[in-house]
């Protein structure tokens, strides 16, 4: 029976620490903490459509910007409620930030994107591109 040695459970906890910090830095680069747009990826009929929900925003308060890579939507809302009577007086604010930056999950004609808002959903669409780079490999 091997004697375990009390450094050794430790030395595992912190390189499994290590190893998940290294792929929350690889993956950091495309996800981003806290971000709270909810988004959805199809592909059909040779496009892609992302829907995004973006609730209580205005048309004029998103920027978007999309590139061959993917597509970043940052947007703003805030609402403010007065009420008033005679006998009490209430006055609420609120702030919502979106930021998102979502990957295409394939090739994409960046001259092909358009993008439309209505009812609280931003619809991205994109034509896919057929990737004809064959490689020819030389064997030694």
């Amino acid at each position: 029976m091997k004697k375990m040695n009390r450094n050794d459970r430790f030395d595992n906890v912190f390189d499994q620490f290590q190893s998940m910090f290294n792929q929350f830095q690889s993956y950091g680069k495309e996800l981003e903490l806290g971000s709270n747009v909810a988004v959805n990826i199809i592909e059909e009929e040779g496009k892609l459509v992302l829907t995004a929900d973006l609730p209580g925003v205005q048309k004029e308060d998103i920027s978007l910007k999309a590139d061959e890579n993917g597509v970043e939507i940052s947007a703003e809302s805030k609402q403010e409620i007065k009420e008033e009577n005679e006998k009490y007086f209430r006055k609420e604010r609120s702030s919502r930030k979106y930021n998102r930056r979502v990957a295409w999950p394939t090739d994409i004609d960046p001259e092909t994107i358009k993008a439309k808002y209505e009812d609280g959903v931003l619809t991205v669409e994109a034509e896919t591109e057929e990737s004809d780079d064959e490689w020819n490999i030389d064997i030694e």
